[in-house]
């Protein structure tokens, strides 16, 4: 079974009828680097095999388990976000065996919430908020969906767009902050901004911070939503746009003068700049830069120029 699935899968195969090995370190080494894990087993052994090196759904890898007359290819661990399922339903075609799939919403036909995140690369708070929806999803109950920007919707019938105070489950995909929306809500988080920066040398990293968060709070905007961030070439080394790319996890690209100038007709510049650095604007042009359209031309506080753009 394992020198049949190694002729369509690229696998690193240990058995004991090939050479001896200690289970728990392969596991282990497995676990450590993220790689998938298939167990040609009893369902016992890989259990108790796995057991000391389980975290949480978000960081497992994903194990399977195959008996070994290949009959049934069980998803064991990390069905969603590791891939579990998806990777028993792929073996289960190619050795012609029955995937075995027990997760809540699989069963029914529907589409995890943390699989469609992953999927549509939404973020969300944290994996525990999902719970509470996805039971809602199992017992078929009503849930408001607010989806401004129609996005392509997670699989699941009963999704209403009428807004009902009696309705005791919403699900919002946007990057607005906070919404009034009924009963539990959970928020996905659509990468859908772009940040383009401009400073004077050394400006304090707590003034930007603090300049962000007041627009964000003014627009009612997630800082979740925001997906890069931007300056010129020359403020590459600014330690405040290092450390908030680092903070937000986000990237930071600079542009050259050249790049960034010929976007200039779209924004309001300034000569003093243009004769300065190359650009007459820095933040706003890095931010069309990103992508989108503005909705911050320029905001200034301390040493620090901030432009906003969406692109949905």
């Amino acid at each position: 079974m394992a020198l049949k699935l190694e002729t369509s899968l690229p696998i690193s195969i240990f058995s004991k009828y090939k050479e001896p090995f200690k289970t728990q370190e392969v596991v282990e080494d497995s676990f450590r680097k993220n790689e998938d894990l298939i167990f040609i087993s009893a369902t016992g052994i890989a259990v108790r095999s796995i057991a000391p090196f389980l975290k949480n759904k978000e960081q497992d890898p994903a194990v399977l388990v195959i008996d070994d007359q290949g009959r049934f290819v069980i998803s064991l661990c990390s069905g969603h976000l590791g891939g579990a399922n998806d990777l028993a339903r792929t073996i289960a075609r190619k050795i012609g065996a029955i995937p075995v799939i027990t997760t809540a919403t699989d069963g029914r036909g529907y589409e995890g919430l943390d699989l469609y995140a992953k999927k549509m690369n939404f973020s969300y708070d944290s994996i525990h908020d999902l719970t509470p929806l996805t039971g809602a999803m199992v017992d078929d109950k009503k849930i408001f969906l607010y989806n401004p920007y129609k996005y392509q919707e997670p699989n699941y019938p009963n999704f209403t767009k009428k807004m009902d105070s009696k309705i005791d489950y919403s699900l919002a995909i946007t990057d607005e902050d906070k919404l009034n929306l009924p009963g539990y809500s959970v928020y996905l988080r659509p990468k859908t901004l772009h940040l383009g920066l401009g400073c004077k040398k050394g400006a304090d990293y707590q003034a930007l911070k603090f300049l962000i968060e007041d627009v964000f709070k003014k627009l009612n905007l997630s800082l979740a939503s925001i997906k890069d961030m931007a300056s010129i070439d020359i403020k590459k080394d600014e330690e405040a746009f290092k450390k908030l790319s680092e903070d937000l996890n986000i990237d930071f690209f600079c542009f050259r003068p050249e790049e960034l100038s010929l976007l200039e007709d779209r924004v309001q510049g300034s000569s003093f700049v243009k004769k300065t650095v190359g650009v007459s604007s820095v933040s706003a042009t890095a931010a069309l830069k990103l992508g989108g359209e503005l909705i911050i031309e320029k905001e200034v506080y301390e040493g620090f120029t901030l432009s906003l753009s969406r692109e949905v």
